[in-house]
This record gives C-alpha cells, sequence and structure tokens, in this order.
C-alpha cells in the first residue's frame, strides 16, 4: 500500500515537470526506506541477543546445579579422609602396638581404600558449546566459570589418579604375603597382626597414604569446595537479577 502510494507520488511530480523536487522526494525516500532497514535490524538483533541470554541463563542454571552437587560429594569425600587422617595419625603413633590393632578396625585398611571424587561437567560442557557459537560478549562470570573447571577438572583428576595407583601398589604387595588370603576373610592370623601392629613397612606406608591422600587430595577439595562455593553465590546473584528482568 505504502509503495504503491510513493510510486504514485514520484509519478505525479514527473507528469507536473517538477523534476527538483521528484529527485528530493526519491532521496527522502531512500532514507526512509534504509531508516527502516537499520530498525528492523535493531529489532532482529535486540531479539537475538534476548534468545541467547535466555539460553545462558539456562545453561548457568545447569552449571549450579552441578556445583551443588558437587560441593556436597566434596563434603562427602572430605569427611572420609578426615577419618583416614584420624586413624593414620593414631597408628603411626609410638604407643600404637599389636594390642591396639583389635580396637581399630580401620587400621588395617588404611592403605587400600580410597573416595574418588568426580566433577560433573554437564553445565560448562554446554557453556563451552555456548560460547562456541554465539555472538554474546562474554562477561565476568563466564570467564570465571571456564577458568575454575579448567584448572580443578585436571588437578583433582590427577590426584584421584595419584591416590588409586598407591592404592593397587599396596593391594598388590598384600597379594605376594603368605597371610594375605586370611586377612581377606578376616581369619585370625599372627602374621597379620604383626604386620598391621607393629611392622615399620605398614607405618611408612600409612604415613605415604596419608600424606597422598589427607594432606594432599583432602586440602585439594578443601579449596575446591571454598572456590565453588564463591561461584554459586556469584551464579545465584545473576540468576536472581536475570529473574527479576522477565
Amino acid at each position: 500500500m505504502m509503495i504503491k502510494l510513493f510510486r504514485n507520488i514520484r509519478l505525479s511530480l514527473l507528469k507536473e515537470g517538477k523534476t527538483s523536487k521528484y529527485f528530493k522526494y526519491a532521496i527522502g525516500e531512500i532514507v526512509l526506506v534504509v531508516i527502516g532497514i537499520l530498525i528492523a535490524l535493531q529489532i532482529n538483533n535486540w531479539n537475538q541477543n534476548r534468545q541467547q541470554r535466555a539460553q545462558l541463563n539456562t545453561i548457568l542454571k545447569s552449571v549450579r546445579e552441578d556445583l551443588k552437587t558437587d560441593t556436597l560429594m566434596a563434603s562427602q569425600v572430605i569427611r572420609f579422609y578426615d577419618t583416614i587422617n584420624k586413624y593414620s595419625k593414631k597408628l603411626i603413633s609410638k604407643d600404637f602396638t599389636i594390642d591396639s590393632l583389635e580396637n581399630c578396625l580401620s587400621c588395617g585398611s588404611l592403605v587400600t581404600v580410597y573416595q574418588p571424587m568426580t566433577i560433573q561437567k554437564k553445565g560448562f560442557k554446554q557453556l563451552q558449546n555456548f560460547t562456541d557459537i554465539n555472538t554474546l560478549k562474554i562477561d565476568t562470570l563466564t570467564s570465571s566459570i571456564n577458568l575454575f573447571y579448567t584448572v580443578f577438572d585436571e588437578l583433582i583428576y590427577n590426584n584421584n589418579q595419584m591416590v588409586k595407583k598407591e592404592v593397587i601398589e599396596n593391594l598388590d604387595h598384600f597379594k605376594k604375603q603368605d597371610w594375605f588370603i586370611n586377612w581377606m576373610q578376616g581369619i585370625k592370623d599372627p602374621r597379620v597382626s604383626e604386620y598391621f601392629g607393629n611392622s615399620q613397612d605398614y607405618k611408612n606406608r600409612v604415613a605415604s597414604h596419608n600424606i597422598l591422600a589427607a594432606k594432599n587430595h583432602q586440602r585439594m577439595l578443601q579449596v575446591y569446595k571454598t572456590q565453588a562455593s564463591m561461584l554459586l553465590d556469584q551464579l545465584n546473584s545473576r540468576l536472581d537479577i536475570e529473574a527479576k528482568k522477565e
């Protein structure tokens, strides 16, 4: 309708010989068309950014749920190694004897158990894919999330592997002992009591495992939990702000 109206106006100006006015009108019409295109592009960009923000908020919620799960898991693993640390200190003390072993059921398995920490990365992977294919400007929060997972994922994985490796090595050592089968079946054997209650070899293994697991791995998880909690606070603040905009 508007295009037909513009065409009729141009034809009328030409018929009346008003060439100067015709060109001025034509230029004005071009300007109006350009403005209309720019407005349409701006609206399209606004809609695109709004959709991307909504998608990002959904991903941030997924990251938040992963971190909630991970902080709970980290707390469980930390408590597990608190127990390992407690009994390890007891066993390597000078006062520990074969008789003490009867009142410490966990002391015979301190170096053959471990609890790995597996980080949930569903939300992080979604965020990586999102930033790869979208033009929405990356902000401080998303950068912090990327840095957090890049650093801690590798560190915790390596710690898990080191503790696991040592546990397997200890089990391999025990398998070579004549008392191994009796120990595994819970059969009383003076050789078992002597080894776990009095031998320097076992005390050394407990001390080594305690350093690697309780002193190293556990402390790393404590740092991880602290940083994850701080990141959770940032995520909650961001998502609360975004919720108010909806």
